[in-house]
């Protein structure tokens, strides 16, 4: 397995893989170092620590081949487990199900935009066109545990405007994270002219309402901190 990041803090475990089959021109995921390590060194970390949670993210962990039968051992351990993903791979996502906990959902904009998520994924339109059947097919799969839909905030994408379109296609979704783009350096690099921190942190909470109405729970992540608002 190819890693950027084995880690431990707070608590829980962070797998963080290398590798993505999008090429986010923001992305400072896909140009960091990656190391490899077998089932069983992560396995001898895991053990080797109290922390009961585990988080499987990085740039995108379903395209690990030896992933599955690291949730599993991860399970029979007790873990617990969540699987984050951009949702190519619904297919994988289904693997995982008996095993995880929850997952992670990232969505870079409403799933009918598909010029502007070309625009956000580097993808070409046709490849794009098949992500979005593809990414419905994984959100259908993860509703059926806990999802977290991770929204990263760029204002030409993601506003007043086009989060209801957003909304229609997350029912069922138990909480939604609000990242502010470029909060977080190990996170971004600079993208359509934005090199600070946006949108601002009034914009970030006038979407939380919005999404109150639909769903339960809205974490605000970005240059002020975290902040939880639930119905």
């Amino acid at each position: 397995m190819h890693l950027i990041h084995l880690t431990e803090a707070n608590g829980q475990i962070r797998v963080e893989f290398s590798g993505c089959n999008m090429k986010c021109p923001y992305c400072v995921h896909i140009h960091q170092p990656s190391t490899v390590h077998s089932i069983e060194e992560v396995i001898d970390f895991v053990k080797n620590s109290s922390a009961g949670k585990m988080y499987l993210g990085g740039a995108e962990p379903t395209l690990q081949k030896d992933l599955i039968p690291l949730i599993e051992e991860l399970h029979a351990l007790g873990k617990h487990i969540l699987l984050k993903s951009n949702g190519m791979k619904p297919e994988v996502l289904e693997a995982a199900l008996p095993f995880v906990d929850g997952f992670v959902l990232e969505i870079k904009a409403p799933l009918d935009d598909i010029s502007g998520t070309v625009e956000l994924t580097g993808m070409s339109e046709e490849r794009t066109v098949k992500y979005m059947d593809l990414l419905r097919k994984s959100l259908a799969i993860a509703t059926s545990k806990w999802l977290r839909v991770w929204i990263r905030v760029i204002p030409e994408y993601v506003n007043t405007k086009t989060m209801p379109r957003i909304l229609s296609e997350i029912k069922g979704a138990d909480e939604v994270m609000l990242y502010q783009f470029l909060s977080n350096p190990e996170f971004d690099m600079p993208f359509k002219g934005h090199d600070l921190p946006v949108p601002a942190w009034e914009e970030l909470e006038e979407l939380a309402q919005i999404i109150l109405e639909k769903v339960p729970r809205v974490m605000l992540v970005g240059d002020k901190g975290k902040v939880v608002l639930e119905k």
